[in-house]
């Protein structure tokens, strides 16, 4: 049977996207197409990319017509026998897909409600209330009509009543770390190092500011900016800060190896309170000490593999990258403790099974 992924606002090189889910299914013999807009139409790694013109401005034109009317067409010129989509913009091109008969996986990547709470580009609380609200209710009623529900965390999974819902988390890909591609960094002190796309939700500001006063260490920034304010301070340069730009997936482990701490210092947003992010566990995969928010969720789940700091005081992210770094026996445990917990438990290897076994199910 003829699979194909569909987005309408993830990139062609998405990490769960490409490189995890369908590069797997691929690798277990199913018959993969992932339709991206914005992309070329090509063909990599046994992938067969399809792309589609992208409006890239005005939200609303984009989601009517990115994300269902050309949708559509590129999905009906596609002729795949199940669709498995990622954006929430496209519940209702998945919804016409099931009503000409297709099978339809929603993959979930986010609390969508929560995040709505968390956009900026909405000033008014009462109206991102509301859409949470109505997004909310158009949400729980689509997914009734679809054959398989996955989310990539628990909190996510528990707000679903399905009979076919998995949790497919974004545990990392553990690679050969004997090859992994070397890096040129000059390394003027030892680092501490966060990985991910940077908004001033995810807390930079704050680690900027915290690395003013922090002269015997640097900061080290690798991955997209999507809002200009912040993005122009980074790249008019920061004191004891360095900026990497954005890497492939696949050499992100090459860069975390060389710091010394992993650090993911989100602030306390609706939709970060109980989210798994992925890069905790790719500074677990090696093996590195962590600094994290403070948040219970996070403190109940990753316990003895971090500290805890408010992630909207730099006085005392300050004062705990110094406890950490000043403290080896502390540094060596959780080290240990963190690449063991990666082998034994968060990868993708393992975690990947569930997709298989639930790709397996729906096909018969």
């Amino acid at each position: 049977m003829k699979i194909a992924h569909i987005t309408s606002v993830h990139p062609q090189n998405d990490n769960r996207i490409f490189y995890k889910e369908c590069t797997t299914l691929v690798e277990n013999g199913f018959d993969i197409t992932l339709i991206v807009a914005g992309a070329k139409t090509e063909f990599i790694d046994g992938i067969n990319l399809v792309g589609y013109d992208k409006i890239e401005s005005g939200r609303k034109q984009r989601m009517f017509k990115t994300s269902f009317i050309d949708m559509i067409k590129v999905c009906k010129t596609v002729d795949a026998d199940m669709y498995h989509f990622h954006d929430p913009e496209l519940i209702f091109a998945g919804l016409y897909l099931k009503l000409i008969g297709k099978k339809v996986i929603y993959d979930i990547h986010e609390n969508n409600p929560a995040s709505i709470l968390s956009k900026p580009y909405i000033k008014s609380n009462i109206l991102k209330k509301l859409l949470s609200k109505m997004f909310n209710i158009v949400e729980q009623l689509a997914v009734k009509f679809f054959d398989a529900i996955i989310t990539a965390r628990p909190d996510i999974s528990k707000r679903f009543n399905h009979k076919n819902l998995i949790t497919l988390r974004n545990f990392p890909i553990l690679p050969d770390f004997s090859k992994l591609k070397k890096v040129e960094i000059k390394k003027e002190k030892p680092s501490i190092i966060f990985v991910g796309g940077m908004t001033q939700i995810r807390g930079i500001n704050e680690l900027i500011d915290t690395f003013e006063e922090l002269n015997e260490y640097e900061l080290w920034l690798l991955g997209p900016i999507s809002e200009d304010k912040l993005k122009n301070r980074i790249e008019q340069g920061c004191k004891n800060v360095k900026y990497f730009g954005t890497v492939e997936a696949y050499n992100v482990f090459s860069y975390i190896q060389k710091a010394d701490i992993g650090i993911i210092t989100f602030l306390p947003e609706p939709n970060h309170l109980n989210t798994l992010a992925t890069k905790p566990f790719e500074y677990m995969a090696c093996g590195k000490p962590m600094i994290m928010s403070n948040f219970d969720y996070w403190k109940d789940t990753f316990t003895d593999s971090s500290l805890y700091v408010d992630p909207k005081n730099p006085k005392e992210i300050k004062a705990t990258i110094i406890k950490l770094m000043s403290d080896k026996d502390l540094m060596d445990s959780m080290s240990k403790l963190n690449k063991k917990l990666s082998i034994e438990e968060y990868n993708w290897e393992k975690e990947s099974q569930k997709l298989i076994k639930l790709y397996q199910g729906l096909l018969k």
